[in-house]
C-alpha cells in the first residue's frame, strides 16, 4: 500500500468540510485532490517514479501537502528537509541522497547552489517555467497511485539527533501507515475533530503522528506556517481545535504567554500531546493551571516514533514524569551495557520495536548495524519501567552526570527548578571538575530578573539530595534549541567550557 492512500481513503470524511485550513482559508478535498493529481502528472512527465529521491524543502503551506502526496503517489521517495537548515547542511543532504528533483521555496534555491549532485527543481514563488503553480496548472492530471510493496521505501528523514552527525532514516510505506492509523485509533480521532499542526512538516512528528493521523481519522488539519504562542492560541480559538500536538518548548511558551496576560482561550482542546523531549511533571501542572488541560507525554524517535504514550480514552491524566505505556503493536525494554534486560525499576538504555521501525540508515550500513539489533532499535535514552509497564525517561546516556561516582540525571534537577515560580525554562548539564569529575550546572531563563543564583540554589536544596544540587547556575536569555524545539545541551556544554 502507498501512504498517499491514507488521504484518498479519507475522502468521505471531507465531503462537507475542509481537509486543511491554511492561513484561515479552508481547502476543500476536491481542490487538494485536483492539485495532487496534476502535480503527479507533472512528476511522471519528468520521469520521476519508483525509488527516485525528491527533496522537499518548503515552509508549511498547502503546496507542501500537495507535493508530498504527489511524490509518494508517483512511487518516489520523499526527503522532507527542514527549511531552517543552513546551505552547507542542505547541500550535505542532497549530496548524500542524490535527488532527481527538488521542490523548494524560492528563497531556498540558493541553499543548494554548492551541491555536488545535479537535479531539477520546481520552485514555489519562483516564476518562470518551473514555478510551482505554473507547473501544476499546466499539467494533465494523473490519478494513478503507485501500488507498492508494503516494505517499499517512502521517506528519508535526516536527523542529527543529539550527536550532531546527520543520518538518513529510511522508513517504509507500511511503517508510516501503521503509525498514522495506530495513533488515529489510539487517540480516537474522528471527523468531529480539528487538529492543529504547529511544527514543520519536515519532521516525522508533525507530518505522520499529527497531520497524517488526523486525516486518517477524518479530522480537518489547521496548518500553521510557524509556531508563535499568540498565533497558535488565536488559531485554536477561531477554529475550535480539539487536538493539539507539540514539543515541551511550545507548551512552555504558551504557558508563559498565558501567565503574562495573553488571550489564551483553549477550552476547545480535548487532548494535548507532547513529544521530542522529556516533559517535567511541574510543567504539566503549570499547563493544567494556565491552559486548562492535561498534557500527555509520548516518547519515541525518528527511527521509531511514537512508541509510548497514555490512553486519553481511559486516563484523565498521565503519571508524574512518565511517558506512558507501550502503544498497541509496539514494545520497549530496558537493557544494561551488555544489552541484557534489566530488572523492573532499574535504569538502563531503552530499546524499542514495532511495525513502525526504520528500514535502515540510508547508505550507512555501519550505523544501521550499531543501532538495529535483532529487530530492536537502540535509543540512546536512559529510562526505567515500573511494574505496571509505565516508562520513565531520565535522559540521554551521554547527558548522564557522574558527580563523585554518583549518577545525576538532568531531568531530576530540571524538575525541581521548574517548580519555582520564577523559572521560565531551564536545562542542566555536567561540567568537568578536578575534584568530583563532574559538577551539576544549570542554565535558567528567568521570568523575574529579581531572582538570584543563591536563592535558586537554596531552593534546590529543599527539593534535592545534596549531590544533585547545582554547584553553578547561570542565567541566560534564551536556551539554544534545534529545529524541533529540543534543547541543545551540547551547545550549552560548549558554552560552559569557555566560562
Amino acid at each position: 500500500m502507498n501512504i498517499a492512500e491514507i488521504v484518498w481513503n479519507s475522502r468521505p470524511s471531507f465531503k462537507d468540510k475542509p481537509i486543511l485550513i491554511v492561513d484561515d482559508q479552508p481547502i476543500a478535498f476536491g481542490d487538494l485532490a485536483n492539485q495532487v493529481q496534476r502535480l503527479t502528472g507533472a512528476l511522471r512527465s519528468r520521469g520521476i517514479g519508483n525509488g527516485d529521491r525528491v527533496v522537499l524543502a518548503m515552509n508549511n503551506c498547502t503546496e507542501w501537502m500537495v507535493s508530498i502526496l504527489a511524490v509518494l503517489g508517483a512511487g518516489a521517495i520523499c526527503v522532507p528537509t527542514n527549511p531552517g537548515l543552513r546551505p552547507p547542511e542542505m547541500c550535505n543532504i542532497a549530496n548524500h541522497c542524490e535527488p532527481k528533483l527538488a521542490i523548494l521555496d524560492a528563497d531556498l534555491v540558493g541553499h543548494f547552489s554548492e551541491a555536488k549532485t545535479e537535479f531539477e527543481a520546481i520552485v514555489r514563488g519562483g516564476g518562470g517555467d518551473n514555478d510551482w503553480q505554473k507547473v501544476v496548472a499546466g499539467s494533465a492530471p494523473d490519478a494513478f497511485v503507485a501500488n507498492l510493496p508494503d516494505n517499499a521505501p517512502a521517506l528519508i528523514f535526516y536527523t542529527s539527533g543529539t550527536t550532531g552527525v546527520p543520518k538518513g532514516v529510511l522508513l517504509s510505506h507500511s511503517a508510516e501507515i501503521f503509525a498514522a492509523r495506530m495513533v488515529a485509533k489510539h487517540v480516537d480521532i474522528t471527523p468531529a475533530d480539528r487538529s492543529i499542526v504547529m511544527g514543520s512538516l519536515a519532521f516525522i512528528y508533525p507530518l505522520i503522528i499529527n497531520a497524517m493521523a488526523s486525516i486518517s481519522g477524518g479530522a480537518s488539519v489547521v496548518l500553521q506556517a510557524r509556531f508563535h504562542p499568540q498565533l497558535a492560541a488565536d488559531a485554536i480559538r477561531r477554529h475550535q481545535v480539539t487536538i493539539m500536538m507539540g514539543v515541551p518548548t511550545m507548551y512552555v511558551m504558551l504557558i508563559n504567554y498565558a501567565e503574562t496576560g495573553g488571550k489564551c482561550d483553549l477550552s476547545s482542546i480535548r487532548v494535548a500531546f507532547s513529544g521530542g523531549a522529556s516533559l517535567p511533571d511541574a510543567l504539566v501542572k503549570r499547563g493544567k493551571a494556565n491552559l486548562g488541560f492535561n498534557i500527555f507525554d509520548l516518547w519515541g524517535m525518528t527511527e521509531c516514533t511514537p512508541v509510548t504514550t497514555f490512553d486519553p480514552k481511559r486516563e484523565s491524566a498521565g503519571h508524574p514524569d512518565s511517558c506512558g505505556r507501550a502503544l498497541p503493536g509496539c514494545a520497549f525494554k530496558i537493557v544494561d551495557d551488555d544489552l541484557k534486560e534489566c530488572a523492573v525499576g532499574t535504569v538502563g538504555e531503552v530499546m524499542l520495536t514495532g511495525p513502525l521501525i526504520m528500514t535502515e540508515y540510508y547508505k550507512n550500513p555501519a550505523a544501521t548495524a550499531e543501532t538495529m539489533i535483532d529487530g530492536w532499535i537502540r535509543s540512546g535514552d536512559l529510562g526505567m519501567a515500573d511494574k505496571n509497564g509505565f516508562l520513565y525517561i531520565v535522559g540521554r546516556k551521554k547527558d548522564l552526570i557522574i558527580r563523585g561516582g554518583a549518577n545525576v540525571y538532568p531531568v531530576d534537577v530540571e524538575e525541581a527548578l521548574y517548580t519555582h515560580d520564577d523559572v521560565a525554562e531551564c536545562a542542566v548539564i555536567g561540567k568537568p571538575d578536578e575534584v568530583f569529575g563532574e559538577i551539576v550546572k544549570a542554565y535558567v531563563v528567568r521570568k523575574n530578573d529579581a531572582i538570584g543564583i543563591k536563592e535558586l540554589i537554596d531552593y534546590c536544596k529543599t527539593k534535592l539530595a545534596d549531590y544533585k544540587v547545582p554547584s553553578e547556575i547561570e542565567f541566560i536569555d534564551e536556551l539554544p534549541k534545534g529545529p524541533t524545539g529540543k534543547i541543545l545541551r551540547r551547545e550549552l556544554r560548549e558554552l560552559s567550557s569557555h566560562r
